[in-house]
């Protein structure tokens, strides 16, 4: 069986470029319930207390940790499987377009959307690898 290097060498690239992709939206969130650690547990469930703390806690891990985890490419089909739960999750909780006033059921819904093509986007990463361009494929000489 021959293999096209150069639609590998492709879909390599893809699977690197997707990763980078995917990343900045946590990256951007984790750091901003960094710097407003206190202001942003109080809006959760058990507020300032101990329950927004450890809520807030770890969803900033995952936005941090996970999403670190999942661009370098180290035990990235788990890293995208925590990914999707996160992100369905805080879909599920904080985009309801359905249950949202008149005046935001579009962007509500926008978020909505968005958020199921970036489940999309790490569910192919789940299914297919993170590809030659990760800490795993290094570690296992798969390039």
């Amino acid at each position: 069986m021959t293999t096209d290097t150069g639609a590998v060498s492709f879909q390599n690239k893809t699977l690197l470029l997707a990763r980078i992709l995917l990343v900045p939206l946590y990256y951007y969130s984790g750091v901003g319930k960094v710097m407003n650690f206190e202001t942003t547990a109080g809006k959760l469930p058990g507020g300032d207390g101990m329950l927004g703390t450890l809520l807030l806690s770890g969803a900033t891990a995952v936005e941090l940790g996970v999403a670190t985890l999942f661009l370098i490419g180290l035990w990235p089909r788990l890293a995208a499987v925590v990914l999707i739960l996160y992100t369905l999750a805080a879909t599920l909780m904080f985009h309801q377009f359905w249950a949202a006033p008149p005046a935001t059921v579009v962007p509500q819904t926008l978020n909505f959307l968005k958020n199921l093509g970036i489940i999309g986007g790490f569910a192919l990463i789940a299914a297919f690898g993170p590809g030659a361009y990760s800490i795993q494929a290094l570690a296992r000489n798969d390039r």
